[in-house]
């Protein structure tokens, strides 16, 4: 008898395995176009020494996602959404012309593995030189992002969302910090 009901324990436990298994999906990487700073809010109170004069020297510390794990932020996507958000800035110097070289350490993602609402703490320093290598402004910058069950009823889905929001809102608090810089 005990057999038996060990057996259809172990029976009801791997079915509730499978579903949630269903349920998470495979974790995809974070979408440089969803992380890129819109134009709208990349407004032009920079100082205008930086008014197309910066350029993205290097970009380190990103993961690749594995499908099997949790979602990541890459360094390619991450200098992508960058570059993408610095231009819609009016920042983005043109080839051969940058007076403002940018170094980005992606420092880490704090992520929940399971959660309804998904909160995303990304940690990256941003170090911005002019041209004699002289630093103008060094910041570790600490931005979170929440998604939430109404924004995706998958947690891989929503857990990517975070990371996305995490890095927009890096990208944003970067920006807030280079407005406020004194060259």
């Amino acid at each position: 008898m005990i057999d038996s009901k060990l057996a259809v324990f172990r029976l009801g436990l791997g079915v509730c395995m499978l579903a949630c298994a269903g349920l998470s999906g495979c974790a995809t990487p974070a979408d440089p176009s969803h992380m890129a700073v819109a134009a709208a809010s990349a407004d032009t109170n920079f100082p205008p020494a930086l008014h197309q004069a910066m350029c993205i020297r290097t970009v380190s510390g990103g993961e690749d996602t594995n499908p099997l794990w949790l979602s990541k932020v890459s360094n390619k996507d991450f200098q992508t959404a960058l570059i993408t958000s610095m231009d819609s800035a009016g920042l983005s110097a043109a080839s051969g012309s940058c007076k403002y070289p940018v170094d980005v350490n992606l420092l880490g993602l704090s992520q929940p593995s399971i959660g309804l609402d998904m909160k995303v703490t990304v940690h990256v320093n941003y170090k911005v030189y002019d041209t004699a290598g002289n630093p103008v402004l060094l910041e570790t910058l600490n931005s979170a992002y929440t998604a939430t069950v109404s924004d995706a009823f998958v947690a891989v889905t929503r857990l990517r969302l975070a990371n996305e929001g995490a890095v927009r809102t890096s990208i944003s608090d970067f920006f807030d910090k280079l407005k406020a810089a004194s060259l």
